[in-house]
């Protein structure tokens, strides 16, 4: 997927963030974009969260790519929250 990293310089490491919204144990959008395969259609909305990876596997390849949890910030609703992720770039 054509996530681009939020980047930031803290003096000499150059860090890039995902922020990653996670509803259901699915990450349904990275940095506001839909993670899903399935576009977003409130007719299909179970085929649209089902499109889109189960949390445990999307931090499992992320730490394999180089990233470390920032922070988990619960959400508005019980089953939604927002994970910061971040890698020296």
């Amino acid at each position: 997927m054509g996530w681009q990293p939020e980047l930031f310089d803290a003096g000499q490491k150059r860090l890039e963030f995902r922020v990653c919204q996670v509803q259901q144990a699915r990450v349904t959008f990275v940095n506001g974009e839909w993670a899903g395969a399935v576009a977003m259609d409130p007719s299909r909305a179970e085929a649209a969260l089902a499109s889109c990876p189960q949390e445990w596997d999307y931090l499992d390849q992320a730490g394999r790519d180089g990233w470390d949890l920032a922070a988990v910030i619960p959400g508005a609703a019980p089953d939604v929250r927002m994970v910061y992720l971040r890698r020296e770039r």
